[in-house]
């Protein structure tokens, strides 16, 4: 995994700008160490580990840049929502980019075990 292309696709995710992205250097390399623990190390698959790695920093990314009540603001006849729909939509990102990126993980959740009577 690549913690500078995880950088990279979070950076697009999330709008920000190279500059501003680094301020968030530390989730990304976060999100990069809890799915290197899970990966087989093959020498394939990387670009959906960092794929997955950027997406899981974003989802948190989201939660940070939504805590706070949802409230709305309306002038006249525009009316301005803040809701949790950017983090629904953040997690399904981060989910469907892990589910991509499982045939090149440990599943750490499934254990075969003998029944002995």
């Amino acid at each position: 995994m690549s913690q500078e292309k995880i950088l990279e696709r979070f950076a697009q995710l999330a709008g920000l700008s190279g500059e501003e992205s680094l301020l968030w250097q530390g989730l990304c390399q976060e999100a990069m160490e809890e799915l290197s623990a899970k990966a087989r190390y093959t020498d394939r698959g990387e670009s959906l580990l960092n794929a997955a790695g950027a997406a899981l920093a974003f989802y948190r990314y989201s939660l940070f840049q939504s805590c706070g009540p949802e409230s709305s603001f309306s002038a006249g006849e525009i009316k301005i929502t803040k809701d949790s729909g950017g983090i629904r939509a953040a997690k399904q990102l981060w989910l469907d980019s892990y589910r991509a990126a499982v045939p090149y993980l440990r599943d750490d959740t499934f254990s075969f075990y003998q029944v002995r009577s």
